[in-house]
């Protein structure tokens, strides 16, 4: 019976809406609550068949929360958003991809702020260690440079007056 209302809510608070356009507050909080109800299923046991059917609504739910729920217009406001998928970029990480001239490197290993700072200009990432999608075997070398270099770093640091 549960089944049966859940579905009815759901085929009802999907039809209401028109594609393209930001839904209300109420509408978003109804999809977001469609989907709580539907992990709670998910971690109280299903078949494979309702499992199935679950995870296609679970990501229906999230691509409308995508689509229409980033912005969503007040209730009962004459104001019409605009669909945030018109205005988005085809790479809106761009600000990520900036090179930054004076980027120092954040280590919270040292308290001394002098110390820590001498350790910013001491060390330099090699450039095998900045690619994305580094591999294991990278990210081994990596953390194992970096220890050596470390290592140098407090033997001079300990010349230092």
């Amino acid at each position: 019976m549960i089944k049966w209302i859940l579905l009815v809510l759901i085929s009802v608070s999907t039809a209401l809406p028109q594609a393209g356009e930001a839904y209300t507050q109420a509408q978003c909080d109804s999809i977001k609550k469609q989907r709580e109800a539907i992990r709670s299923q998910f971690r109280s046991g299903y078949s494979n068949k309702e499992g199935e059917r679950l995870t296609a609504r679970d990501k229906a739910l999230f691509t409308l929360l995508a689509n229409h729920c980033s912005k969503p217009k007040k209730s009962g406001s004459a104001y019409q958003a605009t669909s945030s998928t018109s205005t988005r970029t085809p790479n809106s990480n761009w600000l990520l991809n900036q090179k930054v001239s004076n980027m120092s490197l954040h280590s919270d290993s040292y308290k001394d702020a002098a110390k820590l700072d001498a350790w910013s200009t001491f060390y330099k990432l090699p450039k095998r260690c900045r690619k994305k999608g580094i591999g294991s075997a990278d990210f081994v070398w990596c953390s194992e440079y970096r220890g050596k270099q470390k290592d140098l770093f407090e033997a001079q640091w300990k010349e230092h007056p």
